[in-house]
């Protein structure tokens, strides 16, 4: 009942921090990932829940933590410099294929 407004919320205090930041240099980003399988929601994955969300999301496969840290890396990174009040979604296409 909470996750969503709350969600909502962060993306738009990150967008305001994204303005008010820039003029000194500072970008703020985020980074939306997908359903991934951690040991803090493996109680939640049920089998039948863990189809469920394989069987929309493109990539065919829940998330896993080693799929973050290269997407985080890029937006640390001068290649990002540029990259401001940007949401990248790491969701193996779940968002696209929904909508």
């Amino acid at each position: 009942m909470h996750y969503t407004p709350t969600k909502a919320g962060v993306s738009s205090l990150m967008k305001s921090f994204a303005v008010a930041f820039a003029p000194y240099g500072i970008a703020c980003n985020a980074v939306l990932p997908g359903t991934i399988a951690t040991g803090i929601n493996e109680e939640d994955l049920t089998p039948e829940k863990t189809a469920l969300v394989v069987s929309r999301t493109p990539a065919g496969r829940l998330g896993q933590p080693e799929d973050l840290p290269d997407v985080i890396a890029f937006l640390l990174s001068e290649d990002a410099r540029y990259v401001n009040g940007a949401e990248l979604v790491v969701d193996g296409g779940l968002l696209v294929n929904l909508q």
